[in-house]
């Protein structure tokens, strides 16, 4: 949706927010014909108290795009052990089987270069084309 709004822009600029390592990184590596800043959102989300979900991020984005960041044509991040680990719980959270995909697919999953549904297609798969165990704790 970007990339489409952007080519209709006669100089487009995007401004990302650095909050979220992986996704941002994700987007700006997306992102290669267009003009991409990294802001620094550190205090873009208000507090809007209860009953006002969800409205905090659309303001925080409104503040993001109003502040200037720093140019940047590529974003390379080395997953955190965390966040390998929330990867890993969310790919047993959507297995069907209860499991986690490894280490490695959870890499290529922070990296972008798959989903979890993906990765856990290939985990399941295990590269030979067999069926998952029925046992759930052997992953």
């Amino acid at each position: 949706m970007i990339q489409r709004e952007a080519a209709e822009a006669p100089s487009p600029l995007v401004r990302i927010g650095d909050g979220s390592r992986l996704e941002s990184a994700k987007l700006v590596n997306e992102l290669d014909t267009v003009q991409v800043e990294l802001v620094d959102e550190t205090g873009t989300t208000p507090y809007l108290g209860t009953g006002a979900r969800g409205m905090g991020d659309v303001l925080a984005a409104v503040n993001i795009a109003r502040l200037e960041g720093e140019v940047v044509d590529a974003r390379e991040i080395e997953p955190t052990e965390g966040e390998l680990q929330v990867i890993k719980d969310r790919s047993r959270e959507r297995s069907e089987h209860n499991r986690a995909i490894d280490e490695v697919l959870a890499r290529r999953v922070a990296a972008g270069d798959l989903t979890v549904d993906e990765a856990l297609a290939e985990h399941r798969d295990d590269g030979d084309g067999s069926a998952p165990p029925d046992d759930p704790d052997e992953s």
